[in-house]
């Protein structure tokens, strides 16, 4: 039976570089000798659409689309994790919660809330990627793709959120202002602290 693997996601608002780190993790990790899986959220192309169909219509039932699609997915976290494997996710159900806050009624986010924390699997470390609204959101304009979850007032709203769920020792600070190899260094070092 080998020993259960180490679950860890990244998450921060967009234009911290969650994607990249994702990628860039793996090669150090496995030259540590580790098995990775790789996963990011969202994974299912018909629930994202019905996302950004029901966002504006009734928010709530908007998130369930990506609770639906994270209960999809954790089989297959959960086999990686029993195969022992280093599991290295984008996003989580934090970035949910994160990212529906400013548009839910108290009642609507504790529901959520709710719903989310029974059905999630707990990650063993979070690398929460840290950068000021303004610089984040000047990375992705530079892209192309800003969308209405990514204005200045709402992403920091966001930030807010992220700051208030922010949990030591499980959730480690990763400076994200700085280049992305930069940024590497400090989440390997986390990691290595760890014990990867």
């Amino acid at each position: 039976m080998s020993q259960r693997g180490t679950y860890v996601v990244i998450e921060g608002i967009d234009g911290t570089g969650k994607t990249e780190l994702a990628s860039r993790l793996v090669p150090p990790l496995l030259r540590r000798g580790h098995s990775i899986s790789s996963f990011r959220e969202p994974t299912d192309k018909f629930l994202r659409e019905q996302f950004a169909r029901l966002r504006k219509l009734d928010s709530l039932a908007a998130a369930l689309c990506f609770t639906v699609d994270r209960e999809m997915l954790r089989p297959e976290v959960e086999r990686a994790l029993e195969h022992g494997d280093v599991v290295i996710q984008d996003r989580s159900f934090y970035s949910t919660l994160a990212y529906q806050f400013p548009a839910l009624s108290p009642e609507s986010f504790r529901e959520l809330e709710r719903i989310e924390e029974q059905l999630a699997i707990e990650p063993d470390i979070v690398l929460y990627l840290d950068a000021p609204v303004d610089v984040a959101v000047k990375r992705v304009e530079a892209t192309g793709q800003l969308d209405p979850f990514e204005s200045p007032p709402y992403l920091e709203r966001v930030h807010k959120k992220f700051e208030q769920m922010f949990q030591a020792p499980r959730w480690v600070r990763v400076d994200a202002r700085g280049d992305p190899d930069r940024t590497l260094q400090h989440a390997m070092n986390v990691l290595m602290a760890a014990g990867l």
